[in-house]
């Protein structure tokens, strides 16, 4: 080769080699910008926290309900520290306060408050931090945008809660205790729906507990709203005539089929749905927020049986032949079957 053809071929090397070096270059530039991305996008992926109520886990009531859910969310969505985080509380008005305000100050884009107890705390904190979505769990009480009111049907319980006890009873007498004027209303008309000839007794909560029994006379089965503690349970399984029990859980923690024989039906409020909803919806950066009560601004959604947010349990003492006039009523109610 001489000098003259030497010349292009050198060129065209060199010309290649820087060619290389920009290509390198660029692709180093791209790496590191995808590896930027890929940390920004960690660090801005919403993060959810719940703050449990008194007792915290372990107490067989919400608190626990509400944990299983989340452990479900937590490998269904990938979820891990930190993007997840769990407090829990004394009750004071100034620790529930003070949690949701941590949260909410560290990034937590969704903090899921357990019980009633939170509602005044959760109002004053969804005001402070109006791009935080909080939640509420059993309660449907506050009319703000970034809130969700998780509600279980009350009166679809009741009605379901009157079937339940229009069927089983035999001497004809069943009680409702506790229940607002909706709800005893809509127990009425369950127990109609099975027989008319049942007759319903609706007693307040009793100031003096001691009196419930007398109060109670005939009635052998008995549906109470109480829930803070297991007093008027006790009062009502350990009469002399025999009187059965129809259990609200999580709510009524004390009072499980299997735990006490006169328990013969539970109606459960489960949380699975609710919380998974709750959770695929952050991380969508979205929120759950159906119009329940559109006059006074109550976001969230309602759980029945029809959306698997109710489920019936019931016990032994209930017959196969029992469970289909059960059933036969339900359909009537426009309820679903319990399975």
């Amino acid at each position: 080769m001489n000098r003259s053809d030497w010349y292009p071929v050198h060129n065209s090397l060199i010309e290649m080699a820087k060619l290389s070096k920009v290509l390198l270059s660029l692709s180093l530039s791209l790496s590191l910008l995808l590896s930027s991305n890929t940390a920004l996008a960690e660090e801005v992926r919403p993060k959810i926290a719940v703050a449990y109520d008194i007792g915290f886990k372990g107490d067989e009531g919400f608190n626990d309900a509400v944990s299983q859910a989340l452990e479900l969310a937590k490998a269904r969505y990938r979820l891990v520290p930190p993007f997840v985080r769990e407090v829990p509380t004394s009750g004071t008005t100034v620790d529930r306060l003070s949690k949701l305000r941590f949260l909410a100050k560290n990034g937590y884009s969704l903090i899921i408050a357990v019980g009633a107890g939170y509602r005044d705390t959760l109002r004053r904190a969804a005001t402070e931090y109006p791009n935080v979505q909080f939640a509420l769990i059993n309660d449907r009480s506050l009319g703000q945008l970034n809130i969700s009111n998780i509600y279980f049907d009350e009166l679809e319980l009741a009605r379901i809660a009157g079937v339940i006890a229009g069927a089983h009873s035999k001497r004809r007498v069943v009680a409702i205790i506790g229940a607002t004027p909706d709800l005893e209303a809509g127990f009425r008309k369950a127990v109609i729906a099975v027989s008319k000839r049942i007759k319903v007794m609706a007693l307040p909560f009793p100031e003096d507990v001691s009196q419930l029994e007398p109060a109670l006379g005939k009635a052998d089965v008995v549906y109470s709203l109480w829930d803070k503690d297991s007093r008027v349970f006790d009062i009502v399984t350990s009469r002399k005539t025999r009187t059965v029990y129809i259990a609200r859980n999580p709510d009524q923690f004390f009072a499980r089929i299997g735990t006490n024989p006169k328990v013969i039906a539970s109606l459960e409020k489960v949380l699975t749905r609710p919380i998974s909803h709750l959770v695929r919806l952050a991380l969508r950066e979205d929120a759950l927020i159906d119009v329940i009560d559109e006059s006074n601004g109550v976001y969230g959604r309602i759980y029945n049986s029809k959306n698997q947010g109710i489920k019936v349990r019931l016990g032994s003492a209930i017959p196969a032949g029992e469970r289909t006039t059960i059933n036969a009523a339900l359909q009537k109610l426009s309820i679903r079957a319990i399975n």
